[in-house]
């Protein structure tokens, strides 16, 4: 009973404090507002994906500002003095101070919920407002063992203010909370695997983007909850009543111990859970609409033309693509390969050959057959997901079937070895004949540019935008 008691006295001292209120429960739906508004455009879809990143950046808040920081200033004014007279000890205050943390943090929840779905129409099921609230709970708990292992090896206000600070710009600028991972370096992609905050903020945006499952995400779910312990075991152990008790360097230098797991976790995930699929499926589909949410403005212009999948998947691209030929041989093989891009079963891959002997000439390319329905409109062009090795530039161009030369702007562009969004801008797809629509055949070419030689290139889940 003891820890309720402490945890409603803390949570009444913050509702007494302006400053605490404004920035417990105002200050989120600032940086609400500045995703959603700014970064999103006010893009239902979009606000949906970041809204992980807003939840994901009020819980790193909570718990290094607002735990960590009230758990060093409650030991310099003090406030812990009233209490070492007491009948409790140094695991009831860490637990009070937790359990207060989270009482708080469920409102502002709910709070920034409500103004998303409101105010920004942000589509959302009710089915997952509980997996929403356990990863909420999960990241507060892991975050306030953070916070409080800092709060436990910091002396002083200042000492502490520090320590928070680079915990803080490192996460949120390294593990996809300010900008999404997909658009990030590959070598921060890399670093992002061994920061916590990564594991919370991707599981966020593969629920609200994607609906995954729980279990998806269990073993990083499994590496924040053993931190949470690991980090209130060392609050617990490293407790001070007094300011005037000062920490060795040995017990700093031990609290790294709520390192390990993470650093564990960062290794299995480069060598055997790569998450990086995951995080490219999840951004490319912010601008879709998730099944079941209603409307029908995104779903028009959002079609898949081709992904590759199924059983007559192979039968399918031996009627769609052609490849050029050399004295009845073809110049390039087309077939289908596994993985595919986002974390699909398949893609479409396009090998070239050298050309004949004494041919100076860039190896031809290959074309395929896109069927456009009737009834899409609105669209703007095609996007796609490729790859290559990075030797050499590609050019995608449009063109109707019936036509005899291109007529759409032509893009060159030069894959990398992971995957990579293009699209390829359309008039074509904006002319409706309102009168009699028919569905538009147009034919993708991509042609490889450059010196001869072999080349590859990996293609995937083309669909209108």
């Amino acid at each position: 009973m003891a820890v309720f008691r402490i945890a409603w006295m803390t949570i009444v001292m913050v509702m007494r404090t302006r400053v605490a209120l404004f920035f417990t429960f105002l200050f989120p739906c600032i940086f609400l507002f500045v995703y959603a508004g700014i970064f999103a455009h006010g893009d239902p879809h979009a606000i949906a994906y970041m809204f992980g990143q807003v939840l994901t950046l009020n819980i790193l808040g909570a718990g290094f500002f607002g735990l960590g920081l009230q758990a060093v200033m409650q030991r310099e004014r003090g406030t812990l003095r009233r209490y070492r007279l007491a009948p409790v000890g140094s695991l009831t205050i860490v637990a009070s101070n937790l359990l207060a943390n989270y009482l708080i943090q469920v409102p502002v929840f709910l709070l920034l919920v409500v103004f998303a779905m409101g105010v920004f129409h942000m589509p959302l099921k009710l089915t997952l407002l509980p997996l929403l609230w356990f990863l909420m709970t999960v990241g507060i708990f892991s975050f306030a063992g953070f916070g409080l292992t800092l709060a436990s090896v910091s002396n002083t206000m200042q000492e502490v203010q520090v320590y928070n600070n680079l915990a803080w710009f490192a996460l949120v600028f390294l593990s996809g909370i300010t900008i999404p991972l997909p658009v990030l370096p590959h070598w921060i992609q890399t670093v992002a695997k061994f920061l916590p905050a990564t594991y919370l903020v991707s599981a966020f945006q593969a629920v609200m983007a994607q609906t995954d499952p729980f279990s998806a995400h269990l073993p990083e779910m499994v590496v924040l909850v053993v931190s949470g312990f690991a980090g209130l075991f060392i609050a617990w152990k490293l407790f001070r009543w007094e300011k005037e008790e000062r920490i060795p360097t040995s017990g700093k230098v031990w609290a790294l111990a709520l390192l390990i797991p993470v650093v564990l976790m960062g290794f299995w995930m480069i060598l055997f859970a790569d998450p990086e699929p995951s995080w490219n499926k999840s951004y490319a589909m912010m601008n879709l609409m998730p099944p079941g949410s209603g409307g029908s403005t995104s779903a028009e212009k959002n079609i898949v033309l081709m992904d590759f999948e199924g059983t007559s998947a192979a039968t399918d691209i031996s009627k769609s693509w052609k490849a050029p030929l050399e004295d009845a041989n073809p110049l390039v093989e087309i077939s289908l390969i596994s993985p595919g891009a986002n974390g699909t079963q398949h893609a479409l891959r396009v090998h070239g050959r050298p050309p004949g002997s004494g041919q100076n000439h860039a190896p031809e390319g290959a074309s395929g057959n896109l069927v456009i329905p009737a009834t899409l409109n609105n669209c703007n062009g095609i996007e796609f997901w490729i790859r290559s090795d990075g030797s050499r530039d590609f050019r995608f161009s449009l063109m109707e079937e019936d036509a005899k030369q291109v007529t759409t702007p032509e893009v060159t562009f030069r894959p990398l070895s992971k995957w990579e969004s293009v699209r390829i801008p359309s008039p074509l797809l904006g002319q409706a004949n309102a009168s009699a629509p028919q569905p538009k055949h147009l034919i993708l070419f991509i042609t490889p540019l450059g010196t001869s030689g072999e080349f590859s290139l990996d293609i995937d889940e083309i669909k209108t935008y």
